[in-house]
């Protein structure tokens, strides 16, 4: 092999392992990372640049692969449906939202389940306590304490967990002709938490 064709073999090779990785993180398409820090692929092609950032990289838990078709499933839960949380790029908040199966003319149920830093459930609870703001009695699933936030309006309800640096929040509304009540909306946010809290790293 002569000089040249050394220079540019090695110069592929480079080429091609810079592509695999950069500063560590997981294999990027197109320049845009597109698997999360375990090396799963997410459920869609994201074309947010900063989708990771450091606002959100205190937990490598990546809610968008955080709970299995099955678990949806049994959720009531439209995989197909999976949409990124975020509408920029460069949002704070990293994460996914789903809809229910059966949409009917009593309406239907959405899911956003996101990741931010943050350092714990006592500073949400202090950075979240407005005159519209209620938090409810802390549940517990296994050994981990979970917090459970809505509004005085009752539109909505939050399940709050820590992981590592972060905090996971898992929000349920319902769109429709019929209002369902917060126990119901909580009853959905707990349920979703306890298919995906075992992926959390605490």
């Amino acid at each position: 092999m002569n000089r040249i064709s050394l220079i540019v073999v090695t110069l592929v090779g480079i080429l091609t392992t810079t592509s695999c990785t950069e500063a560590g993180h997981p294999e990027k398409s197109s320049g845009i990372r597109q698997l999360d820090d375990n090396g799963a692929r997410l459920p869609f092609s994201t074309s947010f640049e900063h989708r990771w950032s450091s606002a959100n990289d205190g937990t490598p838990y990546e809610p968008c692969n955080g709970i299995s078709a099955s678990q949806l499933s049994t959720l009531g839960i439209d995989r197909t449906s999976v949409r990124d949380a975020a509408g920029t790029d460069g949002q704070t908040a990293r994460g996914c939202r789903w809809t229910s199966i059966h949409n009917s003319t009593e309406g239907h149920w959405l899911w956003n389940q996101t990741v931010s830093n943050s350092a714990g459930i006592q500073e949400e609870v202090r950075r979240r306590s407005g005159v519209d703001d209620v938090w409810l009695d802390k549940v517990t699933i296994g050994d981990r304490r979970v917090a459970l936030h809505t509004y005085s309006s009752g539109e909505f309800c939050s399940a709050y967990v820590e992981s590592r640096k972060a905090i996971v929040i898992t929000a349920v509304s319902h769109n429709g002709a019929t209002t369902a009540s917060v126990p119901e909306l909580c009853e959905r946010a707990i349920a979703f938490t306890k298919a995906t809290i075992g992926r959390m790293p605490e």
